[in-house]
C-alpha cells in the first residue's frame, strides 16, 4: 500500500479537456473545410499551440503530491519540495499555504480557495452554537484534536467536527489533511513546531524552475512570432 496522494481540484482539469475538445473540433472543421489560406492556417495553428500550451501549464499541470517524506508543490512554472518535518503549518487563504518553519511560504496554485466559499467560510466561522466558542475559534489543527482534548466528550463532539470539515471548501478541506499529516511526521521525528526550523533549517527543502512547463509556453509564443513576422 502506497502512502502516495496526488490533490488537486476538478475545474482545472475539467477546463483542459474542454480546451482539447475545442482545438480537436476546430482542427477537423478546418480539414474538411480548408483553409483561406497557408499563411492564416500558420497563424491559427500557432496560436492554437500557444494557448494550449499556456492552458496546460495553468491548469492541467499544477497539483500538489504528498508522499512518505514530504510535500511536492507543483505550480505552473516551478517545483517545490518540503519534507514533512520541516512544515510548521499548512492553512488556506486564497490558496493552500505550506508554511515551512523557515524560510518562504509556498502557495499552492492547484488548491485554490474561491472568494465565494471565503464568504461561506467566514460566516460560518464567525457564529456560535449554543453557548459554544466560535468555529473561527478552531484551528487547522484543533478541529482533529479536539477529540483527544476532550476525552469524555469526543463522542459527541467527533461528529459535529466531522460535518463541519465536510462543509469546508475543498481545498481548504486539503489543507486540514496535510497539516494533519505533517504535525504527526513532525511527532515521529522527535520535532516540535518551530524547533523544526532551529535543528533542520530548510536544508531539506527545495525551489527549482521548471524548464519544460516554460517552454511550452516560451516555444509556441517564439514560433507565433516568427509567423506573424514572416
Amino acid at each position: 500500500m502506497t502512502d502516495r496522494e496526488v490533490l488537486r481540484l476538478a475545474p482545472p482539469v475539467i477546463f483542459w479537456w474542454v480546451w482539447v475538445a475545442f482545438v480537436t473540433v476546430n482542427l477537423a472543421d478546418y480539414a474538411v473545410q480548408g483553409l483561406p489560406s497557408a499563411r492564416f492556417g500558420a497563424v491559427v495553428a500557432a496560436i492554437l499551440l500557444l494557448v494550449t500550451g499556456l492552458v496546460y501549464t495553468l491548469a492541467l499541470r499544477p497539483r500538489v503530491i504528498a508522499d512518505g517524506d514530504g510535500l511536492t508543490v507543483v505550480n505552473p512554472y516551478r517545483v517545490h519540495r518540503v519534507p514533512w518535518p520541516l512544515i510548521d503549518s499548512v492553512d488556506a487563504g486564497e490558496w493552500v499555504q505550506v508554511r515551512p518553519a523557515a524560510g518562504k511560504t509556498v502557495y499552492c496554485w492547484a488548491l485554490y480557495v474561491s472568494a465565494r466559499a471565503r464568504r461561506k467560510t467566514g460566516r460560518a466561522a464567525a457564529g456560535t452554537a449554543a453557548g459554544r466558542p466560535s468555529r473561527g475559534a478552531w484551528g487547522v489543527r484543533d478541529l482533529w484534536a479536539a477529540p483527544d482534548r476532550n476525552a469524555g466528550r469526543g463522542a459527541d463532539r467527533l461528529p459535529e467536527e466531522a460535518r463541519y470539515l465536510a462543509s469546508l471548501p475543498p481545498a481548504t478541506a486539503m489543507a486540514v489533511r496535510l497539516d494533519t499529516r505533517a504535525e504527526k511526521a513532525r511527532k515521529r521525528a522527535g520535532v516540535a513546531g518551530a524547533g523544526a526550523g532551529a535543528e533542520g533549517g530548510a536544508g531539506g527543502a527545495t525551489s527549482a524552475w521548471s524548464w519544460p512547463a516554460l517552454a511550452a509556453v516560451a516555444v509556441p509564443a517564439l514560433i507565433l512570432l516568427a509567423v506573424v513576422l514572416a
